[in-house]
């Protein structure tokens, strides 16, 4: 069974087999802690198998602003760069139980998912955009994340910054 397409910034991802899609925004366990908690849409477990299991956290954006545009650039950038770690955190706080029922509010496939094995994909898709333009802010928010990749252990590509055409290419939007 899958889940339904979920749209975002113009753009329809999945749909996803059902237990392969953690729509955070939509949850209870968000809807929870939400006050004053900035977070990425959803958490996607692409069905192909993977060694290590990739999850994609991925953050939906329609436009952004251009790097000479300051302090907005930076701002976004900012912004961007805490909801994708609040994501991390609030998926890894919810595995461990740190939540009243927050491990139940997981799909049934990320409960079995071995997370100190993962690989974690933390990713701002922008509709629209040229490739071109997705470098810079590839540039901004691999740094404003480093400190994340490093404490975590993750791959040094494990931050991307793609378009549509890019997230279609792997399997992320029109399935």
């Amino acid at each position: 069974m899958n889940v339904g397409a979920i749209v975002e910034s113009g753009m329809s991802f999945g749909p996803y087999p059902q237990g392969h899609c953690f729509h955070i925004e939509r949850s209870r366990l968000y809807g929870r802690i939400a006050h004053g908690v900035k977070m990425a849409e959803m958490i996607v477990l692409p069905c192909a198998a993977a060694d290590p299991p990739r999850l994609w956290i991925i953050e939906a954006k329609s436009s952004t602003p251009r790097p000479e545009t300051q302090p907005s650039f930076d701002d976004f950038i900012c912004e961007i760069r805490g909801k994708l770690m609040n994501a991390l955190t609030l998926l890894i706080a919810a595995s461990l139980g740190r939540h009243e029922n927050g491990r139940d509010a997981l799909p049934e496939t990320f409960k079995t998912t071995d997370f100190a094995r993962a690989d974690f994909r933390l990713v701002l898709v922008i509709n629209g955009h040229q490739d071109a333009w997705c470098v810079p802010l590839q540039d901004a928010l691999s740094k404003a994340l480093h400190a994340t990749v490093r404490t975590w252990a993750l791959k040094r590509t494990s931050v991307a910054v793609i378009n549509d055409a890019t997230a279609r290419r792997y399997g992320l939007i029109d399935l």
